[in-house]
Parts: C-alpha cells; sequence; structure tokens
C-alpha cells in the first residue's frame, strides 16, 4: 500500500482490493480501516465520511471489509444519522455489508420496519448487486419472515 496521506476520506478512497489480499504479503488494508476509523471516531467525524465510507464498500463490495468490522461498528457508533447514507448506498449498488446492516436494524424493534424491508425487496433483484448480495438479501429475508413481525 502506499504511504497514507493524513485525510482519513483520501486514505479511504485510496483502498483497492490488492489492500486486502491474502496473495499480497504488503497487504494492510484491514489494519488501515481501523486505524481510519478510530480517528474518526476520535475525532466525532464519521458521518463526514459516511459517503465515503458507503462508496468503498460500493467500491469493494467482494472484498471481506469484515463483519461486522470497523466501518459498520464506526456507523452505528452516530445512532441513526447513518441511515440516509445506507438507503442511499443500497439504492446505487447493494453491498454484502450493507444489506447485512439492513438487517441489524431490522433486528431492532422499529416503526419503519416495513420500509427496511421494502428495501432489502429492492435489493434482492437491483441490477448492481452481486449474485453473493443476493443470495445474502434472500437469507435476510427469509429470517426476517420467521421472526414474524409485519
Amino acid at each position: 500500500m502506499q504511504a497514507s496521506p493524513r485525510n482519513p476520506e483520501e486514505r479511504l478512497r485510496q483502498l483497492s482490493a490488492r489492500d486486502f489480499a491474502s496473495d499480497n504479503p504488503m497487504a494492510s488494508g484491514s489494519e488501515e480501516l481501523w486505524f481510519i476509523c478510530k480517528e474518526l471516531r476520535d475525532r466525532g467525524a464519521v458521518m463526514e465520511c459516511a459517503d465515503d465510507i458507503f462508496d468503498l464498500m460500493e467500491r469493494l463490495d467482494d472484498v471481506d471489509l469484515g463483519s461486522p468490522g470497523p466501518l459498520v461498528h464506526s456507523l452505528e457508533s452516530t445512532g441513526t444519522a447513518y441511515e440516509p447514507s445506507l438507503k442511499a448506498s443500497l439504492r446505487r449498488k447493494p453491498t454484502p455489508l450493507s444489506v447485512w446492516m439492513v438487517n441489524r436494524i431490522l433486528n431492532t424493534d422499529r416503526a419503519d420496519r416495513r420500509h427496511w424491508l421494502d428495501l432489502l425487496d429492492m435489493a434482492a433483484t437491483h441490477p448492481s448487486a452481486s449474485e453473493a448480495t443476493r443470495a445474502d438479501v434472500r437469507d435476510f429475508l427469509a429470517f426476517q419472515a420467521k421472526c414474524g413481525q409485519p
């Protein structure tokens, strides 16, 4: 990985799949994510980078970015402030992490449950979603149906 710029947004933008590749002895993407997210949380700047975080999830949707990992923990540390950015990301390109986040929301008692289920339904057939994402959506919808809540 290249020398990291100081700006966390730029550091997020510079991460690539190669930074996470198991066959790359110099791969340090996971560690870099933890450092970036800690810095953002310490500075109270997670929401300033929310779009960059979701962009990273969309660009690297076939990379293991954690589960939940530093990105999700950081976004969820903002309470519900990240939810509009999550919705926008889902509409652009559902990813394994973004649909997983929706499932986490659905595991709580929410008045807007139907809205989140509708977003998952949309993700199941979204033209930009990978087959892995669609499979995750099907699993999450089946799980939520077993929960028996409308």
